[in-house]
């Protein structure tokens, strides 16, 4: 009897400290877990902001990085502009130097001296020009008057044919252009002065035993170049009536015909409104090629 009534006291005693222990286990449970509410709440806040400082740091260090590159840039551009000042004030010792100047063509050469060119075949171009060293020698001989008294001229001389013609020019020129009728002949000119009275003029009398070509009332000054004009007119050694084409890849050859009626019609009937005084035909009355405008000719020639 007396140990089952123990147990049911130590039963009592264990549920008395259960009993009395429970409350509090629940407040602290409680709270514990209303803390890891808490934490749990706040945690994304606090892991935002910190992406965001993380962001803004990288975002200055950019910025930062930037600002030294185009710093460093402007000083690379500096030394740059540095380095070439130098260079060019500075003279390089082994390379040669140069020195750029300006050359003008002079207006005159100071020489006596007469040129013909020809522009076309009908058309010629004279320049020339007097020393002063001439002119001078000129007063001297016909008086300080002499350029008064006198007026230039341009003999132009057709050796071809034995032909000259006088062009008066004037004292403000140096250049002509003269219109020829005869092309292909050789041409020849002559810079003059002739007086205005028309009368052989006096010469002083120390230069009359010098070598003044006086002739009547003209003054000989200087004679031009030679010059052969070349042909005005249509030039044929030879017309076939068909072209030869080669193939530059293959070296193949290929012949065409070309004969046209102005071969045969309309090419005469030029001729003849050309060259009206000219021989045309052969003896068997068919167009010849080789007429006298073209025969014999060094120009070009059309193949």
């Amino acid at each position: 009897m007396s140990e089952n009534t123990k147990e049911p006291k130590k039963e009592q005693k264990v549920t008395k400290k259960t009993e009395k222990t429970s409350p509090k286990d629940i407040t602290k449970l409680e709270k514990a877990q209303n803390k890891q509410k808490k934490n749990h709440k706040l945690e994304p806040k606090s892991i935002q902001n910190k992406v965001i400082e993380n962001i803004k740091n990288f975002i200055t260090k950019i910025m930062e990085m930037q600002q030294k590159v185009k710093h460093d840039e402007e000083v690379e551009k500096e030394q740059k502009k540095a380095e070439e000042n130098e260079a060019k004030t500075k003279p390089k010792i082994n390379e040669p130097q140069y020195l750029l100047e300006y050359y003008d063509l002079p207006f005159r050469y100071n020489e006596t001296v007469v040129k013909i060119l020809a522009q076309t075949p009908k058309k010629l171009f004279v320049y020339w020009d007097v020393s002063d060293k001439d002119k001078q020698t000129y007063l001297n001989a016909f008086g300080e008057h002499f350029f008064n008294d006198t007026y230039p001229v341009l003999l132009v001389h057709n050796e071809s044919k034995n032909i000259t013609s006088e062009i008066p020019i004037n004292d403000f020129a140096n250049s002509w252009y003269i219109d020829i009728s005869n092309p292909r002949d050789q041409y020849i000119i002559q810079l003059g002065r002739k007086f205005k009275s028309h009368i052989k003029p006096q010469l002083n009398p120390e230069f009359e035993q010098k070598e003044i070509p006086l002739k009547k009332d003209y003054l000989f000054i200087a004679m031009s170049n030679k010059l052969e004009v070349p042909n005005d007119h249509i030039l044929f050694e030879e017309f076939k009536p068909y072209v030869t084409y080669r193939n530059v890849k293959t070296s193949k050859e290929e012949i065409k015909n070309v004969e046209t009626s102005l071969y045969q019609e309309e090419l005469t009937k030029l001729y003849k409104q050309l060259y009206p005084d000219e021989r045309l035909f052969d003896e068997n009355g068919k167009f010849d090629m080789l007429n006298p405008s073209s025969a014999g000719t060094s120009s070009s020639i059309a193949k």
